[in-house]
């Protein structure tokens, strides 16, 4: 057994002297490249550099909430020199908050609430007469959410099961793709503030895909 491990020892050390002395002759190059095929061309560090479109920077402007006025912002664009497209898309928008009784079993039950809550200073109330809140109690919309929490919250210290929820609706929002030279700067938010001061605009870098 020791005899044999001495072997193994000679015969890797021999293997090793020939490979170091004999490398470069043993060395098999790879086959040349066929016709027609290009070749893998390692690039520098650094070297590789992305260019969208040229000399030009894009970005996305909105939301609006008006057309026209995206349309006039537009117009100005293109004016500039700009590449514009508009953009419109859906979304659901808070209108306010209402606070309310739910539905009672029946309108006798509503309005004997109603009597009741006479003798408390509570200015707005009616009954909900149809829809999905028929025969509930309404306590007022409110557009802000504190002012909605804090109300339904007097009710409730009154002794009533008030509650709050959001009233939604789907709104039609409007955006700008346009891109610009990299050494322009465009006065984009100040042309929507003038032309539409309802809406909060944003300028937000975007790939170019004009």
């Amino acid at each position: 057994m020791r005899l044999i491990l001495i072997a193994l020892v000679l015969l890797n050390l021999i293997y090793f002297i020939v490979v170091f002395l004999l490398g470069d002759a043993t060395y098999t190059p790879p086959a040349p490249m066929k016709q027609g095929i290009p070749g893998i061309e390692l690039l520098k560090k650094g070297s590789l550099k992305i260019t969208l479109k040229g000399n030009r920077r894009c970005f996305t402007l909105g939301p609006f909430n008006s057309k026209k006025a995206t349309k006039l912002v537009a117009k100005r664009l293109d004016d500039s020199g700009s590449s514009v497209k508009l953009r419109h898309q859906k979304t659901m928008d808070t209108l306010n908050y209402l606070v309310y009784l739910p539905s009672q079993n029946n309108r006798e039950a509503a309005l004997k609430i109603i009597a009741d809550i006479k003798k408390f200073d509570i200015k707005d109330y009616h009954l909900i007469k149809g829809g999905p809140y028929k025969n509930a109690i309404s306590f007022g919309f409110f557009n802000d959410l504190n002012k909605a929490r804090r109300h339904s919250e007097y009710i409730r210290y009154l002794g009533y099961d008030s509650q709050y929820t959001e009233q939604k609706a789907v709104r039609e929002i409007f955006w700008l793709d346009y891109d610009e030279r990299r050494d322009q700067n465009t006065p984009v938010l100040k042309w929507s503030r003038t032309i539409d001061p309802s809406s909060v605009v944003q300028k937000i870098p975007r790939w170019c895909e004009f």
